[in-house]
Order: C-alpha cells, then sequence, then structure tokens
C-alpha cells in the first residue's frame, strides 16, 4: 500500500517493552542472545542428527556387503546351470535336423527327415530334464535361496537408512530451530501492554509478561508447505492478483505477534467483542523487507499521507505492486481494525485501509512475504541461499508444557480394569521421540513392552508433542495378566499408564468425561459410537451440563454499511454469487466460543510453531442458526438417525443430532455420497459452495426470500492438502479426526507430517478436471474439532 515504511521498530508507548532492534543487519544486540540451554540443546540435536548420519552410513556399507554376497552366491549357481554342454549339444543337433527337414520338405526321403528332427527334439529335451533334475538335487536351490534372503536384508537396512537420513535432516532443521532465541510466541496478558495487570511476571494467570526480542535476520523468514503455497496462490487471485506467484515466506516473529495479540486483547476489552480483523498487502522496496520483518511497521517513518496519518495497506495486490518500486516483493498482513476513524480509515475509492496504530500498539503483522515477479536483487539471492528453516520444522513449545512431552509417564489418572477381561488396551504415555517414527515403529515399540501378549491392532494416538496407543489384542487378558502389564515396566525404567479401552466399559458408567473438564473441553466421543473407528468411541457419559457452552449466550450487532469489513465481505459474497444482495451483516459476539476458541488456536500454535488462520463461509439450515451461534459448528455423528428418535427423526439428516446416550439412535451412518473427506465440519473458500446447503429462507420484504450463511474464523493450524481424486469415492467417509489419507488417495501432493501431524484438510477443488464422485469442483476445508471454528459474522442476503 501507500506510505512504505522502512520498520525502524523500537515501541515505546505506554506499557511497551523497548526492543533495542533498529534497522537491518543488527544481529549483535538482545535480538541474537540465545540461553546457554538453547545452545546446549541446539549441540545435541546436532550430535543426535550425525550420529543418525553415521548409523545410516553404516548400514548403507552393510547392505552392500549384502548385495556383494549375494551376488557372488548367484553366479556360484551359475557354474551349474541347467544349460550343460550336454543340453547345449542335444540343442544343436536338434536345430540341424529341423533345418534339414524343411529344406527338403517334399524330397522322397522326407519322412525319415522329419522322423530324425523329431528323435533329436526329443533327445533335447531328454537332457533339458536330465539336467533339470541334476540342478534339483545340487545344491543350486539353497544358494539362490540364501542370496534372496541377503537381497531382502539389504533392502530392509536400506529403507532403515533412508529414514535414518529423514530423521537427521529433520533434527538439523530442530537444532538450527532450537539455537534462535524466543522462537515461540506464548499467551500475552491483555492487560500488561496498558501496565493495569496486578500480577507479577510468571504467575499471571492471562499470560506472559515478557516480550520476546527482535530476531535475527537469520531466522525471520521461513518457507513454507505445499498447501500454504497453494492457499497464498488462491488468496492473491481472489484479491485480484495477475499471474502465478514465484515464492512465498513466512514471517517468523515471535515479538511482533507477542504484541499483536496484546493489541487484539485490548481492543476486546474495549469493544466488548472480538475485533475485526483483515488481511491486506503492502508494497516496498525489497531493501526494507527484512528490517520491516523484523521490527513491523515504524509510526515515526511514515511518508506521503495523502489519506491522513497511518501505515497504508491495499485490499487489491496491484495497487502494492507500484509502491514495490520495481522490485518483486510484497507483504501480505493481518490488520487489527479497531474503531473506525479512530484506529482506521476505509476509503473505497482508492482501496486503501489507512491503519492509526498508536506507538505501542501493534495493529499490524506481517505473516507472508510473497514474490509477484522475478528478481535478481540481493533479497532474492539472500532468500535463496540464507532462509534454511522451514516451518515443518518448527519446533513448537508443545513438549515442555505437556506431561509426558519430554519423556514418558503415566497417562491416565485412575486407569485399571474392573471387567472379568479386556481385548482393548490403551498405553500412555510412551517415549516422546516416537512421535518422528510413523504407525509402523510406535506399533513396533508397543509390542515390545507387550511381549507375550499378542497384538491384532495397533493404533497410535497422537496428542500434540505425546503418543499413546490403543491396543487390540488377539486374546483377552484376565484380571491377573492385566495387574502385571499395569506394573510392567516400560523400556525397563518408565511407570506408563495401562488402562483398559473395551467399549461399554462398565467402569467408566454414570461417570462425567474427564475431557469435558479437560485443557479441550471436548470429546470427539460425545457422538462417536465407534461402528468402523472404535478407538474414538467413549464409554463415559456426556451430559448437555457439563458441555463449555451449555451456560453461553451471544449477540448480533449490526455492521455498518461501508465500512471495512462489510465491504471484504459483500465482495467475497458477489465474488462466486454475483446474483446475491447483502442486506445484512451482524457480528456476532460470544465470549465462551471465543475463549474456547483461543485456547486451541494457542494449543495448536505451540504444538506447530505457527497456526495459519483464514475466513471461511459455511451454509445450513436457517432454522439451526441460533444453535451453531450458542455451541459452535459440531462435527456430525458415525450413527443414522431413527424415525423413532424425536430430536433427529423425521427431518431428512443423514447423520443423528444426538449423541451416544440416544436409545433410538443406534444403527451405523454409511455412506451415501457425503462426508466424502470425512465426518467433520465442512467450511468453503467460495460463497457460491456454502449457498447450495442453505435451506430454510427466512420471509423478508415483499415476500422475498432472505437467506443467510455464516462468515467464521477457523484456525486451520498446519493444513494437509488434498489434491487429486480418491482411489474410492467412501475411501475416507470414516474419518473422524485428521490422519493421513495418503493410503486413500490417487495422488499425493505433500508428505503427512508425522511428527506433528496436521490439523485440517485442505481440499483443492479441481474445477472440472475431477473424476465423478471421486473429486470436488470447488475448494473445501474440513475440520474436526468444533472449537478450531469460530462464527464471527452473520450475513444475510437475497437472490436476482
Amino acid at each position: 500500500g501507500k506510505g512504505a515504511c522502512k520498520g525502524k521498530g523500537a515501541c515505546k508507548g505506554k506499557g511497551a517493552c523497548k526492543g533495542n532492534g533498529k534497522g537491518k543487519g543488527n544481529d549483535k544486540g538482545k535480538g541474537a542472545s540465545v540461553s546457554a540451554h538453547a545452545k546446549a540443546r541446539a549441540e545435541r540435536l546436532v550430535q543426535a542428527a550425525e550420529a543418525a548420519e553415521d548409523e545410516a552410513r553404516q548400514l548403507r556399507n552393510q547392505a552392500n556387503e549384502l548385495r556383494r554376497e549375494a551376488q557372488q552366491k548367484i553366479a556360484a549357481t551359475a557354474e551349474s546351470s541347467e544349460l550343460t554342454d550336454a543340453v547345449k549339444e542335444a540343442g544343436r543337433a536338434a536345430t540341424a535336423a529341423g533345418v534339414m527337414a524343411f529344406r527338403r520338405h517334399g524330397a522322397p526321403d522326407n519322412d525319415s527327415d522329419q522322423a530324425s528332427a523329431l528323435e533329436a527334439a526329443k533327445a533335447y529335451w531328454a537332457a533339458l530334464d536330465a539336467a533339470r533334475e541334476e540342478a534339483c538335487n545340487s545344491d543350486n536351490f539353497a544358494l539362490r535361496a540364501e542370496a534372496c534372503k541377503l537381497r531382502m536384508q539389504a533392502s530392509s537396512m536400506q529403507s532403515q537408512a533412508g529414514a535414518l537420513d529423514k530423521q537427521a535432516k529433520t533434527t538439523k532443521a530442530m537444532a538450527v530451530v532450537s539455537a534462535v532465541p524466543n522462537r515461540i510466541v506464548g499467551r500475552c496478558c491483555a492487560l500488561f501492554a496498558a501496565k493495569a495487570c496486578p500480577f507479577e511476571c510468571g504467575s499471571c494467570p492471562r499470560g506472559s509478561h515478557t516480550v520476546p526480542d527482535v530476531p535475527p535476520e537469520s531466522a525471520v523468514f521461513m518457507t513454507i508447505t505445499k498447501a500454504k503455497m497453494r492457499l497464498l496462490q488462491q488468496k492473491w487471485s481472489e484479491a485480484g492478483g495477475h499471474g502465478e506467484l514465484h515464492g512465498a515466506w513466512q514471517v517468523r516473529n515471535p515479538r511482533l505477534e507477542f504484541l499483536f495479540r496484546g493489541a487484539e486483547a485490548n481492543f476486546a476489552e474495549q469493544l466488548a467483542r472480538a475485533p475485526d480483523v483483515i488481511d491486506a498487502w503492502h508494497g516496498s522496496r525489497e531493501e526494507n523487507m527484512f528490517s520491516i520483518a523484523r521490527n513491523g511497521f515504524d509510526p515515526s517513518r511514515r511518508s506521503g499521507q495523502v489519506y491522513g496519518a497511518g501505515e497504508y495497506f491495499a485490499k487489491n495486490p496491484n495497487v502494492s505492486i507500484s509502491y514495490a518500486a520495481g522490485g518483486g516483493f510484497m507483504f501480505l498482513c493481518k490488520l487489527l481494525l479497531g474503531k473506525e476513524n479512530a484506529d482506521h480509515t476505509w476509503h473505497q475509492g482508492p482501496q486503501y485501509y489507512v491503519i492509526k496504530q498508536r506507538e505501542g500498539r501493534m495493529q499490524v503483522l506481517p505473516i507472508f512475504l510473497v514474490q509477484f515477479r522475478a528478481s535478481r536483487g540481493v533479497l532474492a539471492t539472500r532468500l535463496a541461499s540464507e532462509v534454511l528453516i522451514c516451518d515443518s520444522a518448527e519446533e513448537g513449545t508443545l513438549a515442555g508444557q505437556q506431561r509426558g512431552g519430554l519423556q514418558a509417564c503415566e497417562g491416565r489418572r485412575g486407569a485399571g480394569m474392573s471387567a472379568a477381561s479386556t481385548r482393548h488396551l490403551w498405553l500412555g504415555w510412551l517415549d516422546p521421540s516416537l512421535r518422528f517414527q510413523d504407525d509402523d515403529g510406535v506399533a513396533e515399540d508397543v509390542r515390545s513392552f507387550l511381549q507375550e501378549h499378542e497384538a491384532e491392532q495397533v493404533i497410535p494416538e497422537r496428542n500434540g508433542s505425546r503418543i499413546g496407543a490403543f491396543v487390540l489384542l488377539r486374546a483377552p487378558v484376565g484380571r491377573a495378566e492385566f495387574a502385571e502389564l499395569s506394573q510392567r515396566r516400560y523400556r525397563g525404567s518408565f511407570r506408563i499408564s495401562v488402562d483398559d479401552a473395551q467399549p461399554a466399559n462398565p467402569r467408566c458408567r454414570g461417570k462425567v468425561c474427564p475431557r469435558l473438564s479437560g485443557p479441550s473441553r471436548y470429546c470427539r466421543g460425545w457422538n462417536i459410537r465407534g461402528h468402523v473407528s472404535w478407538q474414538w468411541g467413549c464409554p463415559y457419559d456426556h451430559p448437555e451440563s457439563e458441555r463449555p457452552t451449555h451456560c453461553a449466550d451471544f449477540a448480533l450487532e449490526q455492521v455498518a454499511a461501508g465500512s471495512a469489513k462489510h465491504d471484504e465481505i459483500s465482495t467475497d459474497l458477489r465474488r462466486s454469487l454475483p446474483q446475491a444482495r447483502v442486506v445484512g451483516v451482524q457480528r456476532v459476539t460470544n465470549g465462551v466460543l471465543e475463549a474456547l476458541y483461543e485456547q486451541r488456536r494457542g494449543f495448536i500454535h505451540d504444538k506447530q510453531g505457527f497456526a495459519v488462520e483464514k475466513e471461511l463461509w459455511h451454509g445450513t439450515s436457517c432454522e439451526a442458526l441460533p444453535t451453531l451461534l450458542k455451541h459452535g459448528l459440531q462435527p456430525p455423528a458415525d450413527t443414522e438417525p431413527s424415525d423413532r428418535c424425536p430430536v433427529s427423526g423425521g427431518r431428512g439428516l443423514c447423520t443423528t443430532l444426538c449423541g451416544t446416550d440416544c436409545p433410538h439412535c443406534v444403527k451405523a451412518h454409511h455412506w451415501h455420497r457425503c462426508h466424502m473427506y470425512g465426518l467433520g465440519v465442512y467450511l468453503a473458500d467460495n460463497a457460491a459452495k456454502s449457498h447450495q446447503y442453505v435451506r430454510m429462507p427466512k420471509e423478508g420484504a415483499k415476500g422475498r426470500a432472505v437467506y443467510s450463511m455464516l462468515r467464521c474464523r477457523v484456525c486451520l493450524g498446519n493444513p494437509y492438502l488434498i489434491e487429486g481424486n480418491l482411489l474410492e469415492g467412501s475411501a475416507m467417509h470414516d474419518k473422524c479426526w485428521c490422519q493421513d489419507p495418503s493410503d486413500t488417495l490417487e495422488t499425493v501432493a505433500e508428505e503427512w507430517s508425522v511428527s506433528k501431524g496436521h490439523d485440517a484438510y485442505y481440499v483443492k477443488g479441481l474445477a472440472g478436471r475431477q473424476r465423478q464422485g471421486l473429486g470436488v469442483v470447488n475448494n473445501e476445508y474440513v475440520v474436526f474439532q468444533p472449537y478450531q471454528i469460530l462464527p464471527l459474522y452473520r450475513v444475510d442476503y437475497v437472490l436476482g
């Protein structure tokens, strides 16, 4: 946008710390300091990576030796081949006799020639049979079997070496991240910036009082996943950008995000609601990009203030291109609007957002740097050669916060068994390093612990930085065997929980599910009976009164027509639904849902090291909107509604609205061209797509139908990109959590993150290239945890 800032970056307002970052190249001050603990940890990670590389090298050498030995054995068998000299001689005689008979075809003595040829052929086959019999009686088969076994061992070692190489690469990336100070943002106290918090630093329940230092240039940008690149390209095109982006990098600045979250909390207190947030573009000279990414937008360096004092940002990226001064880069930023005219102004003609940041309040957060044209400048060279950190290698701080994130330990209080026997177990928490291994690696570790108890199925539970496992035993264990397992030391040293996980567990009957009072405040098993995925069923009770939104309430406030947010929503609606006319946009305020969303967003941020957020559409029955605005959007059940059910029956639903306590709705739900990508909440960036699901509109003026959709803020976290067709239409239908779908897809667009997982599916629309029933035309987003979705606006519109 207009008024490019150079980002000198020392905020001096009330309640804000004076960071000493003073522009480009200043990596020697506080911003570059690294604690002795962080350095030691980085050194340990480097050592671990080098050890993994050494082990991989040794395995490859051993594999090569085995291959050579196998080749020698194969060569030895060649000496006693079936094609012995006698067989070769008989073959030459048979060939000569056959040629002679063919040449003398029709001659008087041709019958004798044919008889000779037949006898020669019989002699050849007899010689070959004799040679084969001799070979069978020799040691050839044993040698070949040994050679085959050696080759299999070599192949296995080669695979192990590849896995170790991958682990070493990930560990090295983690070492780079660990060497950077203050790498992750914690939650910020809402009162800290105003110096109104009565608590001391470290004891405040609202969050941290410590502002992270300015990051060094070597760590302020990260490369991004393919899913994020697709999302950015889509954002660019929808906003009016032309052509394909040449590249993109995520801004990694804990200091700016800390201050931005603090400003967001302060606005929420002032406005008594969540502040409006808008994404916008900002162009500047290439030499300014590192400084802006490190220090933000400095109000003291404003220039060209045609539309009043402030930092200028554009709705359309083409406007920002002119301010790049011939360069090829610009920022995508997140803007906190606050109050109109006081904290921002919107100028519809040039499509400028002017953010009136006062010193000490961080209303602008640069989130991505995009390259929109080729460049041979210094910035492009530095980004290509110096940016070593990938967002997927960002470690997060969750391991240090979660019990079981640093070492194996007991995972469930009161774990035990009251039934006579069980085949279903839960084990946890296991060695946290298992999060870097695939499901087979976890299963091998579990089987090593179980020893004599054979496991028919092992299903890892990846909970943030922790690893547990659901186990289906081949044979049930009684109470005595269960007690022995419970006392058994994991890996000879650690005590872990061994719990009875059988469906309808009698020990849990009549008790409230502990997850409802836990950190997530949510149990996926409240409406999952486990028809297909037994481990997702929950034997505890889930009473309505224990839901965190049971006493929640919401309010609606009209968003003024012509305002920045109203313009953004109206533009996005008409982009795919041009016949629509907005008749009202109402802002939703629900303090309980806002708190639950922020807690979930914070959890994902701590797990991934970042959290992608996006505003999306959701269409449903207009009569259901009050329920959704109170309780949030809930993932569907795995059970069909019963016609006898007074709540869910006779409403044309494909899944029940009831929980597992309903005595009527008990039949398994099967695929009927619905929930193609799992039993989650579906949202869209295309309003026309969501409009297809809007039912029962209200009657408006002159009898016109007034439709309503929800505009939601969605925490996608680290979304997984699905780009292509399914192997079959029902392949993903039964997934009730965000799990690796690779084995259900024709093509895999990106590798699944084994260590941290993903938080949502981003299904890229194929725009007509999809196969019937195996893909989608428009983009879809699938979320499986309700508090990753915050309904922000109710949008009412008419058609025609």
